[in-house]
């Protein structure tokens, strides 16, 4: 008895150090990919400066707005941040101490108020509109972290709870990598192809994706804008319910209910999409256009990424916990 004991004691400590040392690569692997995504964005932005400078021919810097200024100097220091290992950290940081969520939550709380004196000063509407439109830098973003959620959902169902609820979590990824895939059009605005004759009779932007079908292009903006306040209903939800402690990890509540820290993503993104409803519908909010809606998608990328984020790196913890819970049952003394 007394063997066995032992034996079991061992496989569990096994256990347990494998479920810690799968979470503690995910995390690396995560600041790494981060880190390097970060730098990239930093080369992108300056590139863009750059391409600004050089495209302006003796007018120069002269010719370029201070916003587009702006912009490359922040991307120099995302690329300086990535280099020296800051960004890494940081996520590192945040991915080990849960009380750091508040940070999470009040990033878009705290640019929002400088967007917004931003975007109250805009001169030249034309410019601005092509920085955020369709194809812009927010759309890409966008783009990416939907297809990040979906690929780190897929794998992150493996280590689900029961076998319908990794079905669920499976099907989740699927459908975010729809979404991610809609909103490049299915690579259309990447490889830059010809739309096929059924969706340019039938799309009303004439492009090859689904959302804009004229069956339902006029509901696309009401849809949005409930499901982004259903999430930011549901998080804001999720976040007292796991205060309460009524969630258990890895259930399909926790599964389910995004991140209180979400809330600020959803709910901005929520807001902004039922001003592109007014604006749809006749009503004209004069600092609000029709466009800015790729920021309100952006938000939710975001938002949603960062719920998947936290399924990534906690399933293994508790798929650990129940596999060691099941081996303590099945070494009860009859």
């Amino acid at each position: 008895m007394g063997e066995v004991g032992e034996v079991h004691a061992v496989e569990s400590t096994a256990a347990a150090m494998s479920g810690s040392a799968l979470v503690e690569d995910r995390k690396h692997f995560l600041a790494r990919a981060f880190g390097a995504f970060i730098a990239l964005l930093g080369l992108a932005m300056l590139g863009v400066l750059l391409a600004n400078v050089l495209g302006s021919g003796t007018a120069g810097v002269r010719s370029v707005s201070w916003a587009q200024i702006l912009q490359g100097v922040i991307g120099a220091l995302f690329v300086l941040l990535a280099i020296r290992g800051n960004v890494a950290r940081v996520v590192v940081d945040l991915a080990n101490e849960s009380a750091k969520r508040l940070n999470i939550f009040l990033i878009p709380l705290l640019v929002w108020p400088f967007f917004l004196i931003y975007r109250l000063q805009i001169s030249n509407l034309k410019s601005y509109l092509r920085r955020i439109s369709e194809g812009s830098l927010v759309e890409w973003l966008g783009f990416l972290f939907l297809l990040a959620a979906a690929c780190l959902l897929w794998k992150a169902a493996v280590q689900a709870a029961s076998t319908g609820l990794k079905l669920f979590m499976r099907a989740g990824s699927v459908a975010l990598f729809v979404l991610s895939m809609e909103e490049m059009s299915w690579g259309q605005m990447i490889f830059n192809w010809g739309t096929p004759g059924t969706f340019n009779d039938h799309n009303v932007q004439h492009e090859t994706n689904m959302h804009n079908l004229s069956l339902w292009h006029s509901h696309t903006w009401t849809v949005a804008a409930c499901v982004f306040t259903v999430l930011f209903l549901l998080s804001v939800g999720g976040f007292f319910i796991r205060r309460s402690g009524l969630i258990r990890l890895g259930s399909w509540m926790d599964v389910i209910l995004p991140l209180g820290c979400t809330a600020s993503y959803f709910g901005i993104a929520a807001l902004m999409y039922w001003g592109v409803v007014a604006e749809k519908s006749g009503i004209d909010l004069i600092y609000l256009h029709t466009r800015e809606q790729e920021i309100a998608e952006f938000l939710f990328a975001v938002g949603v990424f960062i719920h998947v984020v936290y399924l990534y790196l906690n399933l293994p913890e508790i798929a650990v916990v129940d596999t060691v819970s099941s081996a303590d049952e099945s070494h009860q003394p009859v």
